[in-house]
């Protein structure tokens, strides 16, 4: 594998032959030798013939079907994803360290919609390798700026409204049940982008609902309790984002998937991919979206154990959410963004730092100003203020606020809701002496 300050390289096909620890020479040789093995004797084995292929020349079948079979991949997927697609398939594990071009964007569109339920956990090492790669190429490409393409106003209208209408369903109804129906949009999309005839801007809005759907898949697995295959759908939303040049929807899709690492206990991971984020925003976006990502990043820093950290980027948010004003240019994917006091995450952030007080406070306030539509949200807002009422030892008042949590959570299918509420029984177990805990425990385990 190259060093993480190596260049990436430009084409798959050298993507797969560093990653194998081939040159040049041995890659032509082991390739000529597999299609001896599989019946294409007399292959010549030059370097410069490897060399061609990744400047773009495509080798002739023979040739492919002998790297597939070098690299224990089906012979099937040669013929049917095509050069270099196929490729993507030759990478050991996890396809993140594929160069970002068009044609691994398509293939990576390809696969995550023709087998969604395959996980791929992102471990620290290619987080933070992805994190660094792509934001490189993103800055990279906001210099270059926008290239793209048109299939009509009338589709992307239409392609963005049934947007719109998943990321309310989320709010209402939980992640598990939006799932099938972002993939369906996203597959959608993903032969759009590939059958259709567009240019320019068009090309470019596709490039970004392309993102933006594969965003949303992720975040609504993240909300279903299935991690691994929300990792694989935020990897294939930041290659089509590259193709976009939208810093500020870039950051966001770096903090969705830094903000699911804090759940899964990466913190120190998440803390740097947040900071990453913040400074991809910087001064090309509105005060909304920088107070956004700034207060995830205090939920960051928290989860680090760093106080006066967590406390100054608070202090942040608020200025930049108290700049923001009406008619700013704010991205449509912001519409849920409240008060960076009134969050849920900043009220866990402060559970996590150990004051349960302002933790409960923060967490009320915010919770009486929650859209009434916001279901899931709500079951959050009561479990984690039951929990800082426990570490109070305000037993009742727990056991209130987890029957709240516990009837809110009716209306949602959200696996995050669900392991939220089993970690909160664990937190009540140790005070079943109280009649009101004891009560409330009964009914979290049906639950």
């Amino acid at each position: 594998m190259s060093p993480p300050d190596h260049r990436p390289p430009r084409h798959l096909l050298a993507a797969v032959r560093e990653t194998t620890g081939h040159s040049l020479p041995t890659y032509a040789r082991a390739v000529a030798v597999r299609a001896a093995a599989i019946g294409y004797p007399g292959m010549a084995f030059r370097r410069e013939k490897v060399a061609r292929w990744e400047a773009g020349v495509e080798p002739e079948m023979p040739a492919q079907l002998a790297m597939a079979d070098l690299h224990r991949g089906d012979p099937e997927q040669v013929w049917a994803r095509g050069w270099p697609g196929w490729l993507l398939l030759a990478l050991p594990g996890t396809d993140i360290r594929a160069p970002f071009t068009p044609e691994a964007t398509m293939s990576a569109l390809d696969d995550l919609t023709s087998d969604p339920a395959r996980a791929a956990l992102l471990p620290t090492d290619v987080l933070t390798d992805l994190t660094t790669r792509w934001t490189s190429h993103v800055q990279d490409t906001i210099g270059r700026g926008m290239n793209g393409g048109y299939v009509g106003e009338e589709v992307s209208a239409a392609l963005h409204a049934r947007l719109t209408a998943l990321w309310h369903l989320d709010d209402s109804l939980g992640g598990t049940p939006c799932t099938d129906s972002a993939h369906t949009d996203l597959t959608m999309i993903t032969r759009i982008l590939r059958q259709a005839r567009h240019t320019g801007q068009r090309t470019t809005d596709l490039h970004y609902l392309a993102a933006e759907y594969a965003r949303f898949l992720g975040w609504a697995e993240f909300d279903a309790g299935r991690p691994g295959t929300a990792h694989r759908a935020w990897h294939t939303a930041l290659r089509a984002a590259a193709e976009v040049a939208d810093p500020a929807h870039s950051a966001y899709l770096l903090a969705n998937l830094a903000l699911a690492c804090i759940y899964d206990g990466q913190a120190t991971t998440a803390a740097q991919m947040l900071a990453t984020a913040r400074d991809l925003a910087g001064t090309r976006t509105t005060p909304l979206v920088a107070a956004m990502i700034t207060t995830w990043q205090v939920r960051g820093a928290a989860a680090t154990g760093v106080a006066r950290q967590a406390a100054r980027l608070l202090a942040q948010a608020e200025t930049e959410y108290e700049r923001s004003r009406t008619g700013d240019d704010n991205p449509a994917w912001a519409y849920w963004m409240v008060r960076p006091t009134h969050m849920a995450e900043t009220g866990r952030a402060f559970l996590d730092l150990g004051d349960p007080a302002t933790a409960e406070q923060l967490l009320t306030d915010g919770l009486t100003a929650l859209a009434p539509e916001a279901h899931r949200d709500r079951v959050l807002y009561h479990v984690w203020i039951a929990t800082a009422r426990v570490r109070q030892g305000h037993l009742d008042a727990a056991a209130h606020a987890t029957t709240q949590g516990l009837n809110a959570a009716q209306a949602v299918e959200s696996g995050r809701c669900t392991t939220l509420l089993t970690t909160l029984a664990t937190e009540l177990a140790p005070h079943q002496a109280s009649r009101p805990v004891r009560a409330v425990l009964e009914q979290l385990g049906p639950a």
